[in-house]
């Protein structure tokens, strides 16, 4: 029994674990491409914890090095200062990260920004999305010649792809189910005692699922887009019973176009899944829709291109799955789980046809 514990933590931790080194991938690949040839200084400096002031200093040094920009300890000789603290905020219960981006020159401050967080591994996290949000509040005139192209995100169609990594979470809701939590078998027993009865209890599931995307996003307005697509998944959600899911999808998105090089794109969806090889699924029912929606991140890549991260849910409802030990727990002969899917996608979209704002 503790083994099995041990290995459910664990399996409730991947989607975690998956989630953080899915983004540091994709920020510290967007950051390589959004490297400007101006030579920008930059001085880093943090103020609180000693442990965690310098845990972030090196995280953010290691960012803008990769990204192409100077890091100097004379602040002199810097450009524009990373100014942070780091302290607990008593009414949340949470370390406090407040971090700005200051113009050295004339001590004017281009944007601040303030962030909670628990552990190290959300620190690790923060560095990565603070430096990105950071830079790319820079003046236009520090990050190119001056006039920026934004051809990239005002297209009439993109195309994408994308390598996925999914959560199948299936919750039990079964009240045929003794005591809610198990099969069981009453044969033989004419008592009708329940606590005779043979039980096998059961537990929620929580599957790692591998897949990859494919979309076509048209941009009918500068602020709405209509996108199709599709995501073939790979499922084992009961050991040597292998299933391809195929989800046809249909989203609603709204592209918000506040920065140069970078766009965040919320949006709505529904999605028909397609299950095969039909005879060896098990689910006894399936629904026909499932509804939900995400975000997607998109950074700028080349003239008609960018990268993107995107994280979406989608809810299906309720769903039978086959009880495979129903020769020796037969009631009931099917379990009911809520239904529900998280995904993580990084992938590279490809735009045609410029549109005018």
């Amino acid at each position: 029994m503790e083994c099995k514990c041990i290995k459910i933590k664990k399996m409730r931790k991947m989607p975690k674990k998956a989630l953080c080194a899915l983004i540091i991938l994709f920020f510290s690949i967007s950051g390589l491409y959004a490297a400007n040839s101006k030579g920008i200084k930059l001085n880093i400096q943090g103020t609180g914890s000693n442990e965690l002031v310098e845990g972030f200093k090196y995280a953010l040094k290691i960012e803008a090095t990769a990204a192409g920009y100077d890091v100097t300890d004379n602040m002199i000789e810097a450009k524009y200062l990373i100014k942070f603290t780091v302290s607990f905020d008593q009414v949340q219960q949470k370390s406090k990260f407040n971090v700005s981006l200051v113009k050295v020159a004339d001590s004017s401050e281009v944007v601040a920004m303030e962030y909670l967080f628990t552990d190290e591994e959300e620190m690790l996290l923060y560095s990565q999305l603070v430096f990105f949000m950071l830079m790319a509040n820079l003046p236009e005139d520090e990050t190119g010649s001056g006039v920026v192209d934004n051809t990239w995100r005002n297209k009439w169609l993109y195309v994408r792809a994308s390598f996925d990594y999914s959560v199948m979470v299936l919750g039990l809701n079964d009240g045929r189910l003794l005591g809610g939590l198990g099969m069981y078998n009453d044969k033989g027993d004419p008592t009708g005692d329940p606590s005779q009865w043979i039980v096998s209890p059961l537990d929620n599931k929580v599957v790692p699922v591998f897949g990859l995307g494919l979309g076509a996003e048209v941009q009918v307005l500068d602020f709405l887009s209509i996108e199709p697509g599709a995501q073939i998944s790979y499922e084992n959600a009961v050991q040597d019973h292998t299933i391809y899911n195929l989800l046809l999808t249909l989203g609603i998105k709204f592209p918000l176009k506040f920065f140069s090089g970078f766009v965040p794109e919320p949006y709505i969806m529904a999605a028909y899944p397609m299950r095969f090889p039909a005879v060896n699924d098990v689910f006894v029912a399936y629904p026909m829709l499932a509804y939900g929606g995400g975000i997607q991140f998109s950074v700028k890549m080349e003239k008609n291109s960018a990268l993107f991260f995107e994280t979406s849910y989608l809810y299906y409802g309720d769903v039978n799955m086959k009880n495979k030990y129903v020769e020796l727990f037969p009631t009931p002969g099917d379990i009911k789980y809520n239904y529900s899917f998280v995904s993580f996608k990084i992938g590279y979209k490809y735009g045609f046809f410029d549109r005018k704002r």
